[in-house]
């Protein structure tokens, strides 16, 4: 399974869709800390759709988004999203729940708030500052970066040990090894298997709407 690249990328006008949507998803899959081993499991995908013009027209696109998550025992909970647009757009994203046994979700705001911290991930004894959107109530974290879900993929295609220092405390993340669940995501997504995808699943997926709820 070959590696991402991580070359910067230009942040595009759809990023602060991006954390929007990364929110929702968030909100919709809650943690449940147990004594499990760490596995990938896929949560059910999501239709969103987008529409920023008046009431009643067509939605201006729509977008998917394929999730897999990672959760149990005191380690945060964490999320590998994959998002493909009607409008052409694919994005990896990534976020982490610190406390995994928080319950924001049984009451979630409709209007999250969110403001900027500063995070140090640790990866093969390299450190990668970078800039995080950070949802107090939930404790969940989503990078500002479009390198970190990659470094996070590449990772655990890899097997590396991964460490995210943020507020003074440093966690490992305890990526899981890759497993199934894992492999079929990174076949999947467009991102990492060079660009393939099958439009039709819009149409498959069409009654699947997601209300924001975060």
């Amino acid at each position: 399974m070959p590696n991402l690249g991580e070359a910067r990328l230009k942040e595009s006008p759809m990023f602060k869709y991006l954390i929007t949507v990364a929110a929702m998803v968030m909100a919709a899959t809650p943690a449940l800390a147990d004594s499990a081993p760490r596995v990938w499991t896929q949560e059910k995908d999501q239709l969103i759709r987008v529409d920023s013009s008046d009431a009643g027209k067509d939605p201006n696109f729509k977008s998917l988004v394929r999730i897999i998550k990672a959760e149990g025992g005191d380690h945060p909970t964490i999320q590998l999203s994959c998002q493909i647009t009607t409008s052409g757009y694919k994005a990896l994203n990534f976020s982490v729940q610190l406390d995994p046994e928080n319950t924001y979700e049984d009451d979630a705001d409709r209007s999250p708030r969110f403001h900027h911290i500063s995070g140090i991930m640790e990866i093969r004894d390299e450190k990668f500052p970078d800039r995080y959107a950070f949802h107090a109530k939930s404790t969940k974290l989503i990078p500002l970066s479009r390198e970190v879900p990659s470094r996070i993929y590449n990772s655990v295609v890899r097997g590396d040990q991964v460490q995210l220092k943020v507020k003074g405390k440093k966690r490992d993340l305890a990526l899981p090894e890759k497993n199934d669940v894992f492999v079929a995501f990174a076949k999947f997504c467009p991102v990492t298997n060079g660009g393939k995808f099958d439009v039709s699943v819009f149409e498959i997926l069409k009654g699947m709407d997601l209300s924001p709820n975060l």
